[in-house]
Protein backbone atom coordinates (compact mmCIF):
# COMPACT_ATOMS: atom_id res chain seq x y z
CA UNK A 1 0.00 0.00 0.00
CA UNK A 2 2.86 2.37 0.83
CA UNK A 3 4.52 1.62 -2.50
CA UNK A 4 1.28 2.58 -4.31
CA UNK A 5 0.94 5.83 -2.33
CA UNK A 6 4.56 6.70 -3.04
CA UNK A 7 4.10 6.13 -6.76
CA UNK A 8 0.90 8.18 -6.73
CA UNK A 9 2.58 11.13 -5.02
CA UNK A 10 5.51 10.91 -7.41
CA UNK A 11 3.16 10.93 -10.41
CA UNK A 12 1.24 13.91 -9.04
CA UNK A 13 4.46 15.84 -8.56
CA UNK A 14 5.29 15.47 -12.23
CA UNK A 15 1.92 16.85 -13.39
CA UNK A 16 1.77 20.52 -14.51
CA UNK A 17 0.00 22.85 -12.08
CA UNK A 18 -3.75 23.04 -12.61
CA UNK A 19 -5.13 26.50 -13.39
CA UNK A 20 -8.50 26.93 -11.78
CA UNK A 21 -9.38 30.59 -12.02
CA UNK A 22 -8.49 31.46 -15.61
CA UNK A 23 -6.56 34.53 -14.37
CA UNK A 24 -4.03 34.16 -17.18
CA UNK A 25 -6.68 34.74 -19.84
CA UNK A 26 -7.17 38.46 -20.44
CA UNK A 27 -8.69 39.72 -23.70
CA UNK A 28 -7.19 43.08 -24.71
CA UNK A 29 -9.52 46.06 -24.81
CA UNK A 30 -10.26 47.12 -28.40
CA UNK A 31 -8.01 49.98 -29.52
CA UNK A 32 -10.35 51.87 -31.81
CA UNK A 33 -10.34 54.92 -34.03
CA UNK A 34 -13.02 56.49 -36.22
CA UNK A 35 -12.38 56.84 -39.93
CA UNK A 36 -15.33 58.63 -41.50
CA UNK A 37 -18.32 56.32 -41.14
CA UNK A 38 -16.08 53.37 -40.25
CA UNK A 39 -14.59 52.20 -36.98
CA UNK A 40 -11.09 50.73 -37.07
CA UNK A 41 -9.92 48.20 -34.46
CA UNK A 42 -6.17 48.74 -34.51
CA UNK A 43 -5.29 45.74 -32.33
CA UNK A 44 -7.69 43.33 -34.01
CA UNK A 45 -5.07 40.70 -34.86
CA UNK A 46 -3.78 40.77 -31.28
CA UNK A 47 -7.30 40.16 -29.94
CA UNK A 48 -7.83 37.25 -32.33
CA UNK A 49 -4.47 35.76 -31.31
CA UNK A 50 -5.34 35.90 -27.60
CA UNK A 51 -8.70 34.26 -28.34
CA UNK A 52 -6.93 31.68 -30.56
CA UNK A 53 -9.47 32.22 -33.30
CA UNK A 54 -9.15 33.04 -36.98
CA UNK A 55 -9.49 36.79 -37.60
CA UNK A 56 -11.96 36.04 -40.40
CA UNK A 57 -14.25 34.19 -37.96
CA UNK A 58 -14.12 37.03 -35.44
CA UNK A 59 -14.75 39.79 -37.99
CA UNK A 60 -17.60 37.73 -39.43
CA UNK A 61 -19.23 37.49 -36.00
CA UNK A 62 -18.93 41.22 -35.37
CA UNK A 63 -20.26 42.07 -38.83
CA UNK A 64 -23.31 39.86 -38.27
CA UNK A 65 -23.93 41.22 -34.80
CA UNK A 66 -23.84 44.83 -35.94
CA UNK A 67 -25.46 44.21 -39.33
CA UNK A 68 -22.68 45.92 -41.29
CA UNK A 69 -19.80 44.96 -43.60
CA UNK A 70 -16.55 43.91 -41.94
CA UNK A 71 -13.13 44.06 -43.60
CA UNK A 72 -9.77 42.61 -42.54
CA UNK A 73 -6.82 44.94 -42.98
CA UNK A 74 -4.44 43.07 -40.70
CA UNK A 75 -3.31 43.82 -38.12
CA UNK A 76 -6.46 45.95 -38.13
CA UNK A 77 -10.11 45.09 -38.49
CA UNK A 78 -12.64 47.53 -39.97
CA UNK A 79 -16.39 47.67 -39.40
CA UNK A 80 -18.30 49.95 -41.75
CA UNK A 81 -20.56 51.47 -39.14
CA UNK A 82 -20.44 54.15 -36.48
CA UNK A 83 -19.93 52.22 -33.26
CA UNK A 84 -18.57 52.96 -29.81
CA UNK A 85 -15.74 51.24 -27.99
CA UNK A 86 -18.22 50.02 -25.36
CA UNK A 87 -20.41 48.41 -28.02
CA UNK A 88 -17.40 46.58 -29.46
CA UNK A 89 -16.17 45.47 -26.04
CA UNK A 90 -19.61 44.04 -25.23
CA UNK A 91 -19.72 42.03 -28.47
CA UNK A 92 -16.18 40.75 -27.90
CA UNK A 93 -17.29 39.49 -24.49
CA UNK A 94 -20.25 37.76 -26.13
CA UNK A 95 -17.92 36.14 -28.67
CA UNK A 96 -15.57 34.99 -25.93
CA UNK A 97 -18.35 33.36 -23.94
CA UNK A 98 -19.88 31.67 -26.97
CA UNK A 99 -16.87 30.67 -29.06
CA UNK A 100 -13.96 30.44 -26.60
CA UNK A 101 -14.88 29.67 -22.97
CA UNK A 102 -15.75 26.07 -22.10
CA UNK A 103 -19.20 25.92 -20.53
CA UNK A 104 -18.13 23.06 -18.25
CA UNK A 105 -14.74 24.01 -16.79
CA UNK A 106 -14.86 27.73 -17.73
CA UNK A 107 -11.39 27.63 -19.28
CA UNK A 108 -10.38 29.19 -22.61
CA UNK A 109 -8.30 26.24 -23.83
CA UNK A 110 -10.64 25.34 -26.64
CA UNK A 111 -10.80 25.10 -30.40
CA UNK A 112 -13.53 25.02 -33.02
CA UNK A 113 -14.14 22.02 -35.24
CA UNK A 114 -16.56 21.46 -38.11
CA UNK A 115 -18.89 18.48 -37.78
CA UNK A 116 -20.93 18.36 -40.96
CA UNK A 117 -23.08 21.49 -41.01
CA UNK A 118 -22.33 22.28 -37.39
CA UNK A 119 -19.44 23.95 -35.61
CA UNK A 120 -18.42 22.33 -32.33
CA UNK A 121 -16.49 23.94 -29.47
CA UNK A 122 -14.05 21.36 -28.05
CA UNK A 123 -12.35 21.91 -24.72
CA UNK A 124 -8.73 20.77 -24.62
CA UNK A 125 -8.74 20.83 -20.80
CA UNK A 126 -11.74 18.72 -19.84
CA UNK A 127 -12.81 17.26 -23.18
CA UNK A 128 -16.31 18.79 -23.13
CA UNK A 129 -17.98 19.49 -26.46
CA UNK A 130 -20.90 21.68 -27.44
CA UNK A 131 -22.29 22.91 -30.75
CA UNK A 132 -22.16 26.62 -31.53
CA UNK A 133 -23.84 28.54 -34.32
CA UNK A 134 -23.45 32.02 -35.72
CA UNK A 135 -26.62 34.05 -35.41
CA UNK A 136 -27.97 35.17 -38.73
CA UNK A 137 -28.98 38.80 -38.96
CA UNK A 138 -32.10 39.24 -41.07
CA UNK A 139 -32.14 42.56 -42.84
CA UNK A 140 -35.42 44.41 -42.46
CA UNK A 141 -37.54 44.35 -45.57
CA UNK A 142 -37.91 47.60 -47.41
CA UNK A 143 -41.48 48.91 -47.33
CA UNK A 144 -43.34 48.24 -50.53
CA UNK A 145 -43.97 51.29 -52.72
CA UNK A 146 -47.64 52.33 -52.87
CA UNK A 147 -47.51 52.32 -56.68
CA UNK A 148 -46.18 49.84 -59.24
CA UNK A 149 -44.77 50.35 -62.70
CA UNK A 150 -47.35 49.63 -65.40
CA UNK A 151 -50.38 50.14 -63.15
CA UNK A 152 -52.96 52.90 -63.63
CA UNK A 153 -54.16 54.97 -60.67
CA UNK A 154 -56.79 57.67 -60.19
CA UNK A 155 -54.85 60.68 -58.92
CA UNK A 156 -55.79 64.26 -58.11
CA UNK A 157 -53.35 66.90 -59.35
CA UNK A 158 -52.42 69.05 -56.36
CA UNK A 159 -49.80 71.25 -58.00
CA UNK A 160 -47.84 71.81 -61.20
CA UNK A 161 -44.08 71.42 -61.24
CA UNK A 162 -41.52 73.69 -62.87
CA UNK A 163 -41.40 71.44 -65.92
CA UNK A 164 -45.13 71.58 -66.38
CA UNK A 165 -45.89 68.12 -65.00
CA UNK A 166 -48.77 67.65 -62.60
CA UNK A 167 -47.87 66.77 -59.03
CA UNK A 168 -50.04 64.24 -57.19
CA UNK A 169 -49.66 62.01 -54.15
CA UNK A 170 -50.46 58.36 -53.56
CA UNK A 171 -50.24 57.17 -49.93
CA UNK A 172 -47.49 59.71 -49.22
CA UNK A 173 -45.52 59.09 -52.42
CA UNK A 174 -45.11 62.03 -54.81
CA UNK A 175 -46.13 61.20 -58.38
CA UNK A 176 -45.17 63.46 -61.29
CA UNK A 177 -47.77 63.11 -64.03
CA UNK A 178 -46.86 64.12 -67.58
CA UNK A 179 -49.79 65.56 -69.53
CA UNK A 180 -51.72 66.78 -66.46
CA UNK A 181 -51.38 70.56 -66.13
CA UNK A 182 -54.46 71.68 -64.20
CA UNK A 183 -54.68 71.78 -60.40
CA UNK A 184 -57.65 70.01 -58.83
CA UNK A 185 -58.24 67.70 -61.80
CA UNK A 186 -58.48 63.95 -61.24
CA UNK A 187 -56.79 61.88 -63.94
CA UNK A 188 -55.92 58.30 -64.81
CA UNK A 189 -52.14 58.05 -64.46
CA UNK A 190 -50.06 55.11 -65.73
CA UNK A 191 -46.87 54.71 -63.70
CA UNK A 192 -43.72 54.44 -65.82
CA UNK A 193 -40.97 54.67 -63.22
CA UNK A 194 -40.43 54.51 -59.44
CA UNK A 195 -37.29 56.11 -57.99
CA UNK A 196 -36.91 56.27 -54.23
CA UNK A 197 -39.82 58.26 -52.80
CA UNK A 198 -40.95 59.56 -56.18
CA UNK A 199 -42.84 58.04 -59.08
CA UNK A 200 -43.41 59.16 -62.66
CA UNK A 201 -46.54 58.61 -64.69
CA UNK A 202 -48.32 59.60 -67.90
CA UNK A 203 -51.91 60.86 -67.96
CA UNK A 204 -54.26 58.47 -69.78
CA UNK A 205 -57.37 59.36 -71.77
Amino acid sequence: MEAYQTLLERARAKLPPVRTGGERFVVPDPDVMTDGKNIVIRNFQEIAAVLRREPSHLIGFLAREFGCPGVLDLPRGVLKSRLTKDQLAARLRDYTQKYVICSECKRPDTHLSKDGRFTVLICEACGAQRPVTMRRVVAPEKPKAPVEVGEIYRLTIEDVGRRGDGVAKKDGMVVFVTGATQRGVTVNAKVTKVLGNNAYAIAQP
